[in-house]
């Protein structure tokens, strides 16, 4: 293993999660922070449109309405994230409903990467509030049309905009012989930020009434964030007043600064989360390897105690020349209890090894609460 991967560095991963037009925008905000790499992948989100009724006396009518977006990766300085955040927030103007969000997590990478220099320091951002005690559910489904029914529960609930993506389950599948034809490889996931005091009661809906809790149901964890700007329009349409109810909720959010007055799901806090079917001390690992590399990096990880990994395809933006020229990447994340996490970890390290000139990376994020079917 070489030794520049000995040690992790504490970095700050940043998310930018944006409407596609404001793709141009949000590359360039990127690059002249001085971001040295970004990665690129497709998404949809999800919103409640409210159609007039068909008759007054039947109320307004309610459908989903999916939208175009595209997710932003970058990682940066600790010191840089409230900067990179607040840059990304005026500049996009992300604290007007229905452009996105933008959000922020403690990580340690390992990689042959040094952290980005250089950055400039001009600019002024405006007041705002940058939202804090949040945190990112993460859910991988199999069944298809699996993450729109867990996106219908939220929205229900007005608990966020859903973010939806498309990645490629391996792992366990692999294990089952001939009854893997029974399991598409094909995983659908859904990305939705939440106030924390409400992740659990959140979780344990999203399992409960999206069935999770059957085999192959799907797979659900938490991670926290450090800040936060949140898309909060959660309903588009027919508007029967001056102001929508997102429109109210992040005032006060902005008046109470942070989002600990939204409790939703009082009395749970003496359940544990999702009942007792979750798991805690986990972690998120994350790996960035060259495209057509990752079943190696899976084998590697399973070897060691790993179930398995969903991959997804993603594109890098180099403003560099540290990347080895390659712009089509592959993203795989593993969630695994943190017992097995030095071995996972190693066998991962070695496997890059082989492809350093790309840049291989790997990133480690606290999973403190995990929900896959056991049997019983």
């Amino acid at each position: 293993m070489s030794d520049s991967f000995a040690a992790p560095r504490e970095v700050v991963r940043i998310t930018c999660m944006v409407h596609q037009r404001l793709n141009p925008v949000t590359v360039e905000t990127l690059r002249r922070f001085g971001a040295h790499t970004v990665l690129t992948e497709s998404a949809r989100c999800v919103r409640q449109e409210s159609l007039p009724p068909v008759f007054r006396i039947l109320g307004n009518r309610m459908r989903q309405q999916d939208a175009p977006m595209d997710i932003f990766r970058t990682t940066v300085e600790p010191a840089d994230a409230t900067e990179a955040v607040q840059r990304l927030r005026d500049t996009l103007e992300l604290d007007k409903p229905g452009r996105g969000s933008v959000f922020v997590q403690d990580i340690q990478e390992y990689s042959l990467l040094a952290p980005p220099e250089g950055r400039e320091r001009d600019h002024s951002p405006e007041e705002g509030i940058l939202l804090n005690d949040l945190t990112l559910i993460t859910g991988i489904v199999s069944q298809a049309g699996g993450a729109e029914a867990l996106a219908r529960i939220a929205l229900r609930l007005g608990a966020g905009v859903p973010v939806l993506t498309l990645g490629e389950g391996t792992g366990i599948r692999d294990r089952l012989g001939l009854l893997r034809i029974a399991i598409p490889p094909e995983k659908e996931l859904i990305h939705l930020i939440v106030p924390s005091q409400d992740a659990p009661g959140l979780m344990r809906l999203m399992i409960d009434e999206g069935r999770l809790d059957r085999p192959g149901g799907g797979f659900l964890y938490q991670t926290r964030l450090r800040a936060a700007v949140v898309d909060s329009l959660v309903r588009i349409g027919h508007q029967e007043h001056a102001a929508s109810m997102e429109q109210i909720i992040a005032a006060v959010d902005d008046l109470k600064r942070g989002t600990g007055w939204r409790r939703r799901f009082a009395g749970m806090d003496s359940v544990q989360e999702g009942g007792s079917k979750t798991r805690r001390n986990h972690r998120e690992v994350v790996f960035i390897c060259p495209e057509g590399r990752s079943d190696a990096f899976v084998q590697a990880a399973m070897n060691t105690g790993a179930a398995g990994a969903t991959v997804t395809k993603v594109r890098c933006l180099s403003f560099s020349d540290v990347e080895g020229g390659i712009a089509a990447r592959e993203r795989g994340v593993l969630c695994i209890p943190s017992s097995r996490e030095e071995g996972v970890i190693e066998a991962l390290l070695r496997e890059a090894d082989r492809d350093a000139e790309y840049a291989t990376r790997i990133q480690v994020l606290d999973a403190p609460s995990v929900f896959s079917h056991q049997r019983s």
